[in-house]
């Protein structure tokens, strides 16, 4: 295997070589070269493929897991790694580069995907795929886009010897980055965040090269487990590696306490005919455990109750007309959750949200502005608006983000509380989603140019800084059908709320309700099962456990499932970072900062219509 490293670095140098005279060209090369192998790994490592090629090994289940979840994260941070050098090269390109920069990335995607299919399919069950994949891995090799000693092993071998070409090749990656880093810091004039998350992609291979060699050795060629090796020991080399590759329940105590992912109970409560919210939502709040949450928070910190800072993490600033209240939580019902808090002896209250893009079309967008307008602006509790007042942050786990909003970090009891809203990427938008934002503004992970993917931030964040109880608003006006996220021509009254101490536990019940079986076709829950460790195990539904009545998911009708697909990559690259995909907005409390022409004009309302947008 010594070959292949031997191979890579060769490819190194000689770039290096050619280009020592313009190390800047170099460096531009070397982030090329990093994007194409990332873009790679990131397809060859993916879930379904490893989850696939374990079920047919001979293999104890519980290590089966141990395997399984140690590779998938290896597969996230590959896909972290990707994001963040296609923005850092898209950032600095310009004309003609930008597209050099998308085709290395379609390039290194096809050969990932090949490579996942020749090394993992079933040769009886793929005859096609792999007769594809051999095409394309043949291409390469003739372009000299395969290096020769990678090639012989592009084949469905054992397990073993797939983990120990990607230790060699997690190997060289981590050389290669290397340079990456010393030219960064010497001619490319990169600023310090950059050279940190360079770095920490350093030690990321580092840490790849070491799981798989963990997982190497636990393996005989084969695919069965080798002699005195169990899945407790396999945990423990893997576990020394870091926490992140370990499933939930092998982590140590500080990480199984972590509240998100932890399960347990959750309120279900729907209002009896004829009942106010505001009635429904007080019996909620009197037969739930908040109260005792925030004591119990309160003893921790060795805090009178008195004395602990509530913040409460809002959902308003998608709204946009009063004419629909769809997108927002009731002021009444925040009133009503700052009264209760009051009646337990907290003094301060903190109502927070970040902004998002719709002020970067609108005047009057702040969050104090829109929380005005729409009636947030009772005495008892204080407006703040996160993204005014970020404090950096370094984030042990995730590249791109490094700031989070001042007041959610100095929150002694942190709540999030959201309407009920469908979603196109995640079927729903509920209490996980509602901390975006927190740690850093949301379009800045979403475009093209983006350093992370939107869940990174959010994982990160909730990681070190999550809610210590979630609510999710549905009584009234909820806002479904294909992107109720962002209003509702006739929302639902569903007369429902959910509450819980786990944010991501009362997410997948309430999902459940709007009639989403699988989780995981939630991309945010996602996200968060992979980074927690796992789903939650022990759930338990208190009061009504039934679906949503008349709830019109994003994918309820053929079209709109067509639409739903599609709806993140036209909103990457063809909304003109969001300038197309804008609500009515009522433009005389929030001004347009810029008269759009006609075709603009135009293009809106047939995106309003097609949609289904008021």
């Amino acid at each position: 295997m010594g070959k292949i490293f031997d191979e890579a670095t060769a490819e190194l140098e000689g770039v290096l070589q050619r280009f020592a005279d313009r190390p800047k060209v170099a460096y531009w090369k070397l982030l090329l070269m990093a994007l194409e192998r990332e873009q790679i790994v990131s397809l060859a490592y993916r879930e379904k493929v490893i989850a696939d090629r374990l079920d047919r090994m001979p293999i104890p289940d519980d290590v089966r897991q141990v395997i399984a979840h140690a590779v998938v994260w290896v597969w996230k941070d590959e896909e972290m790694h990707t994001t963040y050098v296609r923005g850092e090269l898209l950032k600095a390109a310009r004309g003609s580069a930008k597209v050099r920069v998308l085709l290395e990335q379609l390039g290194g995607a096809v050969a990932g995907w090949a490579t996942g299919v020749l090394q993992h399919s079933d040769p009886r069950k793929a005859l096609l795929s792999r007769k594809v994949a051999g095409l394309i891995v043949f291409s390469g090799k003739v372009a000299g886009k395969v290096p020769t000693e990678v090639g012989k092993l592009l084949r469905a071998g054992p397990f073993r010897e797939f983990c120990l070409l990607n230790a060699d090749l997690e190997m060289a990656s981590g050389s290669c980055w290397n340079r990456i880093l010393r030219l960064a810091g010497d001619v490319a004039g990169a600023d310090a965040e950059t050279l940190i998350e360079f770095r920490r992609v350093v030690e990321d291979e580092d840490r790849h090269r070491r799981v798989f060699e963990a997982i190497a050795d636990a393996l005989t060629d084969d695919d069965r487990l080798a002699p005195g090796v169990t899945a407790d020991n396999l945990a423990t080399r893997i576990g020394d590696v870091g926490r992140a590759f370990l499933p939930r329940a092998l982590r140590s105590a500080g990480d199984t306490d972590h509240p998100i992912g932890s399960g347990g109970l959750v309120w279900s409560h729907e209002g009896a005919e004829g009942e106010s919210a505001v009635t429904a939502f007080h019996r909620l709040l009197a037969e739930c455990d908040l109260g005792n949450r925030l004591r119990a928070c309160a003893a921790r910190l060795d805090k009178p109750v008195s004395a602990m800072r509530v913040v409460i993490k809002g959902c308003f600033m998608l709204g946009y007309h009063r004419d629909d209240p769809s997108p927002v939580v009731a002021p009444k019902l925040i009133e009503e959750l700052v009264r209760y808090f009051r009646e337990l002896g907290v003094v301060r209250v903190v109502l927070a949200e970040a902004r998002n893009v719709y002020d970067r079309f609108f005047y009057n967008r702040g969050v104090k502005d829109v929380a005005r307008y729409f009636g947030f602006s009772s005495p008892l509790y204080e407006v703040v608006d996160l993204t005014l007042d970020p404090q950096p942050h370094f984030y042990p786990r995730g590249l791109g983000p490094s700031s989070i909003g001042r007041a959610w970090a100095g929150g002694d009891f942190r709540v999030s509380f959201v309407k009920l809203r469908s979603h196109p990427v995640c079927q729903a938008s509920l209490s996980i989603g509602n901390l975006e934002g927190i740690g850093g503004r949301t379009d800045e992970f979403i475009f093209l140019d983006r350093r992370a993917d939107r869940a990174t931030p959010l994982m990160a964040l909730i990681d070190e800084y999550p809610p210590h109880y979630a609510l999710i608003d549905g009584f009234e006006t909820a806002s479904d059908g294909l992107t109720g996220m962002m209003g509702c021509l006739r929302p639902i009254h569903a007369r429902r709320f959910y509450a819980g101490a786990d944010a991501l536990t009362v997410d997948m019940v309430a999902i459940r309700h709007l009639g989403v079986r699988d989780p995981s076709a939630s991309a945010l829950l996602s996200a968060a099962a992979h980074w927690f460790g796992g789903w939650p195990a022990a759930v338990e539904v208190i009061g009504t456990d039934a679906p949503v009545r008349g709830w019109r998911g994003p994918q309820s009708t053929d079209f709109h499932a067509l639409l739903s697909l599609m709806a993140l990559p036209v909103y990457v690259w063809g909304s003109g970072r969001g300038s197309l995909f804008l609500p009515a907005m009522d433009t005389r409390a929030f001004p347009p900062q810029r008269q759009a022409g006609p075709l603009i004009r135009a293009a809106r309302r047939l995106i309003r219509a097609l949609l289904g947008m008021p």
